[in-house]
């Protein structure tokens, strides 16, 4: 019995090791008539298996001689497109190549020519639907869909992202940058940026999506005196289920509800619980939405599950007991509200979480901000700013630069996915040349690479910089870089330019169209800074992040100064006894570790975020600040 068992495990074997050497062949053999620059890897590093051991097997291979490792090790890394950004395409002397493995080749881009290429031929290169499958835990969204499902996807979900409604969420994200900051001066309320600024963005797309007003902690008790209560029916409040549930959204997206629900770890089973509650909610939200629909109610302002309510068929004409012309069905609505939920939390809190650090870390980079809000805002209070007046001054200005500046820097999305189908390789036209994607490949364009490719942005270190000097301006926080001409800074034409950037002329699919940029504000080659991506399948909500991340620098920059924390170093009283060289030193040390986390501490879940540790910081009045240093 036993040789039997040899010769199947043997067989099996040999079957594995025959079908590895011939996709091998075959996709080596795509690879070299493709024309694209190409790097041989042993294993595809998003094969499942790998990735999940992947930090077992990287370090004994880095023990290797570098002469048997270079240049492919590097790309066995899942998380290289981040540790590396441009590095690995100016050692290959390409903004395009490939990466063959026996699992699939991969294609990553840094190139502008072909990123517009390839975002603009959406039937050529479509989204790779099913790394988008575990989204789906509601139901089939705008996001997990493509071809003509996805279409119709599109057509139902943009008609409330418009520059009318963009007024609510301009006016939502000031009230909660001031509440972002009275919680950081509440004594009671700890003080985390990353989550705070994940709370705060969590805050605005409730309110301006779903007509859910969050309240801060502070702001719950000032209103009621205590705690938000839980309602009858539920264990958990609205807002409680919903940050529970993002907090956790990595175990509900990868492991099966059933196992969540019977799971001994006390964590699943809380995960499990705000699933269940948030999707409580949701229903109640859909049943009212339903009932208000029918009876001919409409609510004002951007009102998401109003909208995929109406537009997906259900009307006040409507039998409440037939369906049939229902051109949503009720998981897809829900699908949708959740992806919404998602895309409109993680990616704008990332963005205001990273540009708050490298503000307390350049205070030259925070000083010039304020003195533009000055210039813009002058003595009016908030309630006195305006949208139309206000917001193409900011998109233009040293606030666009920073909110641009971390953009390039840390995208939300490293690489943006795309693909070729089975049995259809695409061609490119690259200056001139024609090179062939081949068929069934992974594409990404790294926007962390685009963004520091020095062929396509302007650097400060003056015309003859050497290249060491040019990578590390490119490597660093200068949002001034934005302002080649300040001079020309919101000038009436600029403003009615950026206007008319963002009116709500409709694509041939639905939704408005929007800029990356402003027009004022130095323009990147097309192609060159995607961190919405471009193209058909550009993010939809791209113009409501601009609004709420703007808005909320204002509310806080006008009025207040960040700066990093140094109570891990030392004590406020020692800080104040200290010389002015000891205090920098001092300072020093809390920015070196800040850098080491903004360089090394990053990984990619959903979106790229800091996950090794914590940067503390703190805000004060302006002209109470301590550590003035860049």
């Amino acid at each position: 019995m036993l040789p039997f068992v040899w010769l199947a495990v043997a067989s099996l074997l040999g079957i594995y090791f025959f079908n590895y050497y011939r996709c091998y062949t075959r996709n080596l053999a795509a690879a070299k008539q493709s024309g694209l620059p190409y790097v041989v890897v042993p294993v595809y590093n998003f094969n499942r298996f790998w990735l999940v051991t992947h930090r077992l097997w990287l370090p004994l291979l880095r023990k290797l001689p570098t002469s048997w490792t270079d240049p492919w090790l590097q790309f066995l890394d899942p998380e290289w497109t981040w540790l590396r950004r441009h590095e690995p395409f100016k050692a290959i002397g390409s903004d395009i190549f490939l990466v063959c493995s026996p699992g699939r080749n991969s294609v990553y881009v840094a190139d502008p020519e072909a990123t517009v290429q390839i975002t603009t031929r959406r039937n050529d290169f479509p989204k790779p639907i099913e790394i988008y499958g575990s989204i789906d835990v509601f139901g089939k969204n705008v996001i997990s869909t493509e071809g003509s499902i996805w279409r119709h996807h599109r057509k139902v979900t943009s008609p409330p992202f418009t520059e009318k409604n963009n007024h609510l969420v301009w006016k939502e994200s000031l009230h909660q940058g001031q509440g972002l900051i009275a919680s950081f001066l509440d004594k009671d309320t700890e003080k985390d940026i990353a989550a705070a600024t994940m709370q705060l963005s969590l805050h605005v797309i409730s309110l301006a999506g779903f007509g859910r007003r969050l309240l801060w902690p502070h702001e719950e008790l000032k209103e009621s005196g205590k705690a938000a209560a839980v309602p009858e029916g539920h264990t958990m409040t609205y807002r409680d289920a919903l940050s529970t549930l993002l907090d956790n959204i990595i175990s509900v997206l990868l492991l099966p509800r059933w196992f969540l629900k019977i799971s001994p770890f006390k964590q699943n089973k809380i995960a499990y619980e705000s699933f269940t509650e948030w999707g409580k909610y949701m229903q109640e939200m859909y049943q009212d939405k339903k009932a208000e629909v029918r009876a001919g109610e409409k609510r004002e302002g951007m009102d998401l599950m109003g909208a995929l309510v109406s537009a997906s068929g259900i009307t006040a004409k409507q039998d409440p007991e037939k369906a049939d012309g229902q051109l949503f069905t009720d998981s897809e609505i829900l699908g949708n509200a959740f992806v919404f939920i998602i895309a409109g939390h993680e990616t704008t809190a990332n963005t205001l979480h990273f540009a708050i650090l490298y503000l307390a870390l350049n205070w030259s980079s925070q000083e010039m901000l304020q003195k533009d809000l000055d210039s813009i805002f002058g003595d009016r209070t908030i309630d006195q700013w305006d949208y139309e007046q206000d917001v193409p001054k900011l998109f233009g200005g040293m606030c666009g630069a920073v909110m641009n500046e971390e953009l390039r820097l840390i995208p939300p999305v490293v690489g943006i996915p795309k693909c070729t189908l089975k049995g259809s390789p695409q061609p490119l036209t690259l200056s001139g040349r024609r090179v062939i994607v081949p068929e069934h490949s992974a594409i990404y364009l790294l926007t962390v690479a685009s963004g520091r490719n020095p062929k396509y942005w302007p650097t400060l270190c003056g015309p003859n910089a050497s290249e060491a000097e040019i990578e590390e301006d490119l490597s660093s926080w200068k949002p001034q870089r934005w302002i080649l001409d300040p001079s020309k800074a919101n000038t009436t034409a600029t403003r009615q330019q950026d206007s008319q950037q963002h009116s709500d002329s409709e694509e041939d699919i639905g939704g408005p169209q929007s800029a990356d940029t402003s027009s004022h504000l130095f323009n990147p080659e097309k192609g060159a800074f995607v961190p919405f991506s471009e193209g058909y399948r550009a993010c939809l909500g791209r113009r409501f992040a601009q609004i709420e991340v703007l808005a909320v620098l204002a509310a806080i920059f006008r009025d207040y100064s960040v700066e990093l924390d140094l109570d891990k170093y030392a004590s406020e009283e020692e800080i104040a006894a200290m010389d002015e060289t000891l205090k920098r030193q001092t300072w020093d040390k809390a920015r070196d570790t800040a850098e080491g986390l903004l360089k090394h501490g990053m990984m990619t879940i959903i979106t790229l975020q800091m996950r090794a540790g914590k940067v503390p910081v703190k805000f004060v009045k302006r002209g109470s600040e301590k550590y003035k240093y860049t």
